[in-house]
């Protein structure tokens, strides 16, 4: 640390005689005042980069093969954001339900302005370094970071990443695979926003723990009766919220939602209640996901 031990310190200093070397070097390389005082330039596979948007700016990694990349190449997923750009507005509420590096949270942001808000959920710790990074470097005070993941209630998951990509399990009953995992927080949406702000649009996209999230979202779901944007993959969802596909459409509908596909233009075919339609769509396009955009339904209570 450069400098002698305070004598306060000095037996918690102590304590750490017999201790393998590496076990107390590392102790000291993770505290808070050796990284203050010692900033390390990226390494070879650690290079970030600013992707310079429209009206905004955002970090991005180009060894990222699944989203950094196309994020500085001004190639990420544009038929969603053009969706974005359409229901957006200045003073407008959103939560991003596994915001990855901060793409559509960053958008967002920059788009509700600040008299809006914006929460962005994302349980990897790297993406939301990134995120928090790139908020800060935009000062955009109406955009939160929490790095939770969102689930039906509160508790622990697994988490596995490839590149900034993941998902998330319940943990096994092998101890020993428990242990060696990498765990995060699970919180419901619920008792993440807050109550007295609306949230207009949620988007969704959690590699098949869409279904987890709704559930964990039904009360602002019921009172706010936000647009929804989704990643729909039939597939994830089986595996990871134990769901098929037609069952989620299904369970959408039954919210009062309406269906939509996003069409690789940005436009949206709207299907209404169709699920066999939206399944269809999904087969021809021989991808292992659509974007879906599930619209509320007039009711008369409101």
């Amino acid at each position: 640390l450069g400098r002698a031990p305070n004598m306060e310190e000095r037996r918690g200093h102590m304590m750490q005689v017999g201790q393998a070397l590496p076990s107390v070097v590392k102790g000291y390389l993770t505290s808070l005042e050796f990284m203050r005082k010692n900033r390390f330039q990226p390494g070879e596979n650690d290079a970030i980069e600013i992707a310079k948007r429209d009206g905004y700016r955002m970090y991005a990694s180009p060894d990222d093969a699944l989203v950094g990349r196309h994020v500085l190449a001004g190639q990420y997923e544009p038929e969603v954001e053009a969706v974005f750009r359409r229901l957006l507005r200045p003073a407008m509420g959103v939560v991003d339900i596994g915001a990855n590096i901060g793409v559509f949270a960053l958008l967002s942001a920059h788009l509700v302005g600040p008299a809006g808000h914006v929460l962005a959920i994302e349980p990897n710790p790297a993406n939301a370094r990134m995120l928090e990074a790139s908020r800060r470097l935009n000062g955009f005070t109406q955009l939160t970071t929490a790095q939770v993941a969102a689930g039906r209630e509160t508790g622990l998951l697994l988490l596995h990443t490839t590149h900034s990509n993941g998902t998330t399990s319940t943990p096994e009953d092998d101890l020993q695979a428990l242990l060696q995992a990498q765990t995060v927080p699970c919180i419901a949406v619920d008792a993440l926003v807050n109550p007295n702000r609306r949230v207009d649009l949620i988007k969704l996209d959690v590699e098949g723990a869409e279904y987890n999230a709704l559930l964990g979202a039904a009360g602002l779901i019921e009172r706010d009766r936000p647009t929804i944007v989704s990643e729909f993959n039939p597939r994830a969802l089986q595996v990871i919220s134990g769901i098929d596909g037609p069952a989620y459409l299904r369970f959408l509908c039954g919210m009062g939602y309406g269906l939509g596909v996003i069409e690789e233009d940005g436009r949206v075919t709207a299907l209404g209640g169709d699920v066999d339609a939206v399944m269809a769509t999904h087969a021809a396009r021989e991808s292992d996901h659509i974007d879906i955009l599930a619209t509320a339904s007039e009711r008369d209570d409101r």
